[in-house]
């Protein structure tokens, strides 16, 4: 029976400090989301529900003999996977000592000096995987080694965009049971729910709700996006997009009123801004943090850690989660990033805002966000990005500055002292060929401009091409691919070159180019006529297309790391610049690339795209005009 381990033998003494019995845990605490209310409620929760996935997570949380258990449910908000492991950790070490790190740093340094019989909560794993010392593989590995429990709540979704980032949090990821919890009860669970409704009217209450599942109507989900869609003032309807936007854009910190004000700013009218902010909060308060159904609000403030003291206010999940999805490709206001960015103090919030910045090609938020991570933090992550970004833009000496701060730091980083060398090795690259750039010289001009796309890589490999390096070739081939030069990979095809003419002919079949492979065919092109056999036709090529969209992008909402890549690359084969926009809106990884590769390979003016690559996009998505922008 998989009940009560070490219930024999309770802890003895006073409990330390930061820590108490898994027994006399509050739920509330733990992260469970406050349950409507019902006149005969006698509990603070309701009745549990069992679930058909109640005995795998309990077979899951039971030790090894030589090492305590690592689980994490994945499921989106309200779905009760943080209830059902409360149950699940409550009944089976009822007498262990429970543990909610503040921080990864906590764990980080538990792990030198690992206590026994404890049980690591990480409600919200993201908030650990994040920011400049992130929770490490090894250090769970250590926790758990001592025979410690170690159990997480994260959304698949952001479980999908950290594993994608993160070597590291790919290998923790792998050590951890992962219990999937759907967003709909089963057959046999609504059964039990119906059972169980007999004598809990909280449970019949969210069987009769409409539009629903019963976990996200007993977590109020329905009252909170009736409360997003029908506010009181449009000062409420902003302060809450404001919030979800945030959590959207990677800011899991509580958020001040200052910086909600701020934020605000760009989900109003001009004729709403005319009062001052200070009244913009006031008129949205009592909206925004009203108790919907017992104590769920669109917005719940959250102290500081000191009696009586406001450190901000922060978004209900499961709001966040359907405006995430709603608002999914929607431009977020220039005035919100800009709050954001330089207004949010966590180095893990400024690392998530930065990569948004980045994968929506903001880049005039990206450089801040970088720069303060970098500057304020010491980063050297963000400083090697921020150096890239200033030299895409051809701006050498901030990009050398950038780095020499960072050495500054840490003399002993050896990899920014590479990084340094190289990048002013370009610079000299750079000047030598702008003589004969400014003279006119096209082919100095491209060159110049292929060593600020890519960091002087593809020329590396132009110049190990020209001393007989064949696999150079390869990987140049490879890039100019990547990068849509198809006109490049053409002429190399003409000139007999296999490996160009094998990666024309691949594209010819993604895009359907019948004609195209024929004509080549026609002068020789053997790659070109055994190509030709794997063309579908325009019909059964676009049936296939329509089915793969939709799976990946359901992937894609579930937080599979690859589907993300996977859906940018068939866009990209479909030719479909506005599909490749809106998911650039959405950040999904590897649209920005194949975004300005389908540009490239649709003859859009070389200037444009190279522009387009360095500075990027305004916020609502419009082009961005040069290098005013990028203050420093």
């Amino acid at each position: 029976m998989l009940t009560r381990i070490g219930a024999s033998g309770s802890i003895g003494g006073a409990p330390p400090a930061d820590r108490q019995r898994v027994d006399e845990a509050i739920p509330r605490d733990l992260g469970i989301h406050n349950a409507i209310t019902a006149p005969d409620a006698a509990d603070d929760l309701p009745t549990y529900v069992e679930r058909d996935f109640d005995f795998k997570l309990r077979v899951a949380l039971t030790p090894n003999a030589d090492r305590g258990p690592f689980v994490v449910m994945l499921g989106s908000s309200s779905t009760g996977k943080t209830r059902s492991l409360y149950e699940a950790v409550r009944t089976m070490y009822p007498d262990w000592w429970l543990i909610q790190p503040p921080h990864a740093e906590y764990l980080l340094d538990l792990k030198n000096d690992p206590p026994g019989r404890t049980v690591f909560w990480l409600d919200e794993l993201q908030q650990y995987l994040g920011g400049r010392a992130p929770l490490t593989a090894e250090c769970v590995h250590t926790l758990v080694r001592h025979g410690n429990v170690v159990v997480g709540t994260v959304w698949p979704n952001q479980l999908g965009t950290l594993t994608s980032a993160s070597e590291d949090i790919r290998r923790l990821m792998k050590r951890a049971v992962q219990i999937s919890v759907p967003d709909v009860l089963t057959p046999a669970e609504l059964n039990q729910a119906r059972g169980v409704a007999e004598s809990d009217s909280r449970i019949r209450q969210a069987l009769d709700t409409r539009d629903a599942g019963l976990t996200q109507a007993l977590a109020g989900g329905p009252a909170l996006i009736m409360a997003w869609e029908q506010p009181a003032n449009p000062y409420a309807k902003a302060i809450i997009t404001a919030a979800a936007d945030s959590h959207r854009l990677g800011v899991h910190a509580p958020l001040g009123e200052e910086l909600l004000a701020r934020a605000m700013f760009g989900y109003l009218r001009p004729a709403q801004r005319v009062l001052p902010a200070p009244m913009w909060i006031e008129e949205a308060k009592p909206h925004a943090t009203r108790p919907l159904h017992g104590d769920v609000s669109a917005l719940s403030p959250v102290d500081d850690g000191k009696p009586g003291s406001l450190a901000g206010y922060v978004v209900a999940d499961y709001l966040a989660q359907h405006l995430r999805q709603i608002r999914r490709t929607a431009p977020v206001p220039d005035e919100t990033w800009r709050a954001f960015v330089e207004g949010v103090d966590r180095p893990s919030d400024l690392r998530r805002l930065a990569d948004a910045a980045t994968a929506r090609m903001r880049y005039c938020y990206a450089l801040p966000a970088l720069r303060r991570l970098a500057t304020e933090h010491d980063d050297p992550r963000a400083a090697t990005e921020l150096a890239d970004l200033l030299i895409r833009q051809g701006r050498f000496e901030p990009a050398l500055e950038a780095l020499r701060h960072r050495l500054d730091a840490d003399p002993r980083d050896r990899e920014t002292g590479r990084r340094l060398f190289h990048i002013q090795e370009l610079w000299d690259r750079v000047e030598q060929l702008r003589p004969a750039a400014d003279a006119g010289d096209r082919a100095a001009r491209d060159r110049i401009a292929e060593i600020l796309v890519d960091g002087g890589r593809s020329d590396d490999l132009r110049r190990r091409e020209e001393q007989g390096d064949v696999i150079a070739t390869e990987r140049l081939v490879e890039r100019l691919v990547e990068r849509g030069c198809v006109a490049e990979v053409r002429e190399r095809a003409d000139q007999g070159q296999v490996v160009a003419a094998e990666a024309l002919a691949d594209l010819y079949v993604a895009w359907g180019e019948v004609d195209l492979l024929r004509e080549r065919a026609g002068k020789g092109d053997r790659t070109a006529s055994r190509r030709l056999s794997r063309v579908r036709s325009a019909g059964a090529r676009a049936a296939a297309a329509e089915v793969e969209r939709r799976e990946l992008s359901a992937a894609v909402d579930e937080g599979k790391p690859e589907a993300a890549l996977q859906l940018s690359a068939l866009l990209f084969e479909l030719r479909d610049m506005n599909g490749l926009a809106a998911e650039l809106d959405a950040g999904t990884e590897g649209a920005a690339d194949r975004f300005l590769a389908l540009h490239t390979a649709m003859n859009t003016p070389p200037e444009w795209t190279a522009r387009l690559r360095a500075f990027g996009l305004n916020a609502d998505g419009s082009e961005l005009l040069g290098p005013d922008s990028f203050p420093l």
